[in-house]
């Protein structure tokens, strides 16, 4: 019996603060204020294959609403977190990636309300180039008495570059549109190739010498 009271008195004002602060983590666990928040998780894309690019629209975020222990859910949102998509083992052709909240690494307390999108859909293909010939684009006609009798490009080709199957299509590049309602004579203009209508498509050159060959009829 004197082996148990000693066991309880020895060190007593240590023991008495333990069970003080014990008590203390507790309540303020249990009293602490409960928060709902929405973060926008940034989609980080990893391990791209360097000749593949991604040719349809994918979400910026993951939009997640989260609750749970306002200090917990917080300090969540501080440490400015990502959601990795790793596609080094993928090639061309279309993936689905499903989006499960078992993948996010919450602190304990923190549940989610809701997730969106639970799902992304990626379509890969594979950067190309091509050449082909340019052509060039006018808009109206010469003034009364003068005639366009030709139309002189240098270079007469270009090199396109973009997803295989965008550029496989484009036979003929064509310029910016050229007014030449105004145009009394020869004139040589640097004209600016266009892709406008091509997404992801590059060209080299990006602009060609365009002679036009205006007379007076």
């Amino acid at each position: 019996m004197r082996k148990f009271i000693r066991m309880i008195t020895n060190n007593f004002t240590y023991k008495i603060l333990a069970v003080l602060i014990a008590m203390f983590l507790w309540f303020f666990a249990h009293s602490e204020k409960t928060s709902e928040i929405t973060l926008k998780i940034p989609i980080l894309i990893n391990n791209m294959p360097a000749d593949e690019v991604i040719i349809n629209d994918i979400p910026r975020y993951i939009e997640v609403t989260l609750s749970g222990p306002s200090s917990a859910v917080f300090n969540y949102a501080e440490n400015k977190p990502v959601y990795p998509i790793n596609l080094i083992k993928t090639d061309v052709g279309n993936y689905i990636f499903n989006i499960s909240p078992s993948e996010f690494h919450f602190p304990s307390g923190i549940k989610i309300i809701t997730l969106y999108p639970n799902s992304i859909s990626i379509s890969l293909d594979r950067m190309v180039s091509r050449t082909v010939d340019v052509g060039v684009s006018i808009v109206g006609n010469p003034p009364d008495n003068y005639e366009l009798k030709g139309i002189v490009t240098e270079p007469d080709k270009a090199t396109i570059i973009g997803p295989s199957t965008i550029i496989s299509n484009i036979n003929v590049l064509m310029t910016i549109p050229v007014d030449i309602s105004k145009f009394k004579n020869t004139i040589t203009l640097m004209v600016p190739l266009s892709t406008a209508n091509y997404k992801m498509v590059t060209v080299q050159p990006q602009a060609i010498v365009v002679i036009f060959k205006v007379k007076h009829s």
